[in-house]
């Protein structure tokens, strides 16, 4: 995925240890996945703010236009979607696990959704040490 091996190279060039800039990829491939799977269309931004301490930030803010999410803490838990337990016999046709949204709160050192008139945003932050 071009959004996931450009994001990891922004990364490197930040500072980030080539471990953490694999985890921002991660980061990146599942939100532009959630945004294939269930949003109607949206985009990823990838921005790095360099002043922020101790030695800058980088920024992933996933934008769609699709459903909210009904219960974010939920949504994050694994095997879990927006409203409970995802059920097996389902698992194919939805096309993931369901692990998608907890990876990335356990990959970044914040993740914030907020609802849009136009949709929603997931941001995850990832601070360069």
């Amino acid at each position: 995925m071009v959004a996931a091996s450009q994001s990891r190279r922004l990364a490197v060039t930040a500072g980030l240890p080539a471990r953490r800039a694999m985890e921002l990829a991660i980061a990146v491939s599942e939100l532009a996945s959630n945004i294939v799977k269930h949003g109607v269309q949206g985009e990823i931004r990838v921005t790095w703010e360099p002043d922020t301490p101790p030695h800058g930030e980088l920024i992933v803010e996933a934008h769609d236009v699709g459903p909210p999410i009904y219960d974010l803490k939920m949504a994050m838990t694994d095997g879990y979607d927006d409203r409970g337990p995802i059920d097996p016999a389902l698992i194919l046709r939805r096309g993931g696990l369901g692990t998608g949204l907890g990876a990335i709160g356990r990959l970044a050192d914040k993740v914030e959704y907020r609802e849009l008139e136009e949709g929603k945003v997931i941001t995850a932050r990832f601070l360069v040490r």
